[in-house]
């Protein structure tokens, strides 16, 4: 079925959001508050997942071809975080190495990424964000950036901070089912 907006969404009281053709399609047997609490929840950070790559995110990774939605990731941790060994990022991103080598490799000979001997392990290599990566990291921030501000200027800064908040809390733990 074509999913297509139809209206606002009314999750009990919850708030935000346009229902869609699918949301009204029967549910079956009654479902526990908790469980129509997961459902949503599921349902929530699939159309997140969706619009923000699709959509709202989708043309916003600058000039450079090697950064795309696979790579900003590697630049943005690298900035949060300093240097750090291909190993370290593979766990931080959740890839397997493979996938972080060839994510690295193509950031590395755009000139957005160093790669350098490890100081401590000579078998594992370290991964450093160049200044034209940070460049790069700054001009995707910034395009992010302006359509946030854009979706969500009418929010108070406790609203802001509070979805803050619990994004960085379900990051976390998700990390943690994950390892």
């Amino acid at each position: 079925m074509t999913e297509r907006p139809i209206g606002p969404i009314d999750d009990g009281g919850t708030g935000g959001g346009v229902a869609t053709a699918e949301r009204d399609a029967p549910t079956g047997p009654r479902r526990s508050s908790a469980e129509e609490s997961l459902y949503s929840l599921e349902k929530q950070i699939t159309l997140l997942v969706r619009r923000t790559m699709e959509s709202v995110w989708a043309h916003g990774y600058g000039t450079n071809e090697a950064v795309d939605r696979y790579t900003y990731p590697v630049l943005m941790l690298l900035d949060d975080e300093g240097s750090l060994s291909l190993t370290a990022l593979t766990g931080k991103l959740g890839v397997s190495k493979p996938t972080a080598s060839r994510q690295v490799s193509r950031l590395s000979r755009a000139g957005l990424v160093d790669v350098s001997p490890h100081e401590r392990d000579p078998r594992s290599v370290s991964v450093t964000l160049t200044p034209a990566g940070l460049a790069a990291r700054e001009q995707v921030r910034a395009a992010r950036l302006a359509p946030l501000r854009d979706v969500i200027a009418h929010w108070p800064d406790a609203d802001r901070d509070a979805l803050a908040g619990l994004l960085d809390r379900f990051n976390t733990d998700l990390d943690q089912y994950l390892r």
